[in-house]
C-alpha cells in the first residue's frame, strides 16, 4: 500500500512539474512575443513620424515660396511638387504598417494627423491660400501631432505626457528686447513678441 501511495505521489509530482513547466514556457513565450510586437510598433510609429515630417517640411518650404510666412527655407515649387509626390508615397507605405500593428486609438490619431497635413499640402500646391488660413492649418497640424504622440506613447507603455517644447531657451533671455523679438519672429512669424513659438522644427516630440 505504501508503495502504491508513493507511486501515486510520484505520478502527481511529475504531472505538476510538467504543468508548471508548460505554464512557465508559455509565459516566457508570451513575454518574448510582447517584446517583439512592441519593437515592431515602435519602428512603425517612428518611420511614420519621419515620413509625415518630410511632407511637412516640403509643404512649408513651398508655402514660403508662395509668400506665406514661415521659418522654413523656401522650396522651388516645381521641385517641391515632385518631392511631395515621393514623400506621400513613403508616408502611404509606413501608414500601412501602422494600420497593421497599431492599436485603434493610435491609428485614429495617425489618420487625423495626416489629414491635417493634407491641408498644409493644399496650401503648398496653391489650392488653398491666405495667411490666416495657413496659420490655422499649422495650429491644427501641431495639435494632431501632439495627439498622435500621446496615443503612441500610451500604446508603447511610455510613461508621462509628450514633452513640452522647452521654450524659451536660456540664451534667449540674455538678449536685448530688439534681438529677442527678431529671433522669435524668425522662428515663427505668427507669434507676437514675447510669446513662445510653436514651430515645425521642434524636435522635442519627434520620438513616440
Amino acid at each position: 500500500m505504501q508503495q502504491f501511495a508513493a507511486l501515486i505521489g510520484a505520478v502527481i509530482g511529475a504531472v505538476m512539474a510538467f504543468v508548471l513547466g508548460s505554464l512557465g514556457e508559455r509565459a516566457r513565450w508570451q513575454r518574448d512575443q510582447n517584446v517583439r510586437w512592441d519593437a515592431a510598433r515602435l519602428s512603425a510609429y517612428s518611420e511614420y513620424c519621419i515620413a509625415v515630417k518630410r511632407i511637412v517640411h516640403i509643404a512649408a518650404g513651398m508655402a514660403r515660396a508662395r509668400g506665406l510666412q514661415h521659418s522654413s527655407e523656401a522650396v522651388p515649387l516645381e521641385r517641391g511638387t515632385v518631392e511631395l509626390v515621393e514623400a506621400a508615397g513613403e508616408r502611404t507605405a509606413t501608414w500601412e504598417t501602422v494600420l497593421l500593428l497599431g492599436d485603434p486609438e493610435t491609428i485614429t490619431a495617425a489618420r487625423a494627423w495626416h489629414q491635417a497635413v493634407w491641408q498644409l499640402e493644399f496650401f503648398a500646391r496653391g489650392i488653398l491660400t491666405g495667411q490666416a488660413g495657413w496659420g490655422r492649418a499649422l495650429d491644427e497640424f501641431e495639435e494632431s501631432r501632439t495627439a498622435f504622440y500621446r496615443a503612441a506613447r500610451k500604446d508603447l507603455g511610455v510613461p508621462g505626457e509628450p514633452l513640452a517644447a522647452g521654450w524659451p531657451p536660456p540664451w534667449l533671455e540674455r538678449l536685448d528686447p530688439e534681438q529677442r523679438d527678431a529671433v522669435v519672429s524668425a522662428i515663427d512669424p505668427r507669434i507676437p513678441s514675447g510669446r513662445p513659438p510653436k514651430t515645425l522644427d521642434d524636435d522635442a516630440q519627434t520620438q513616440p
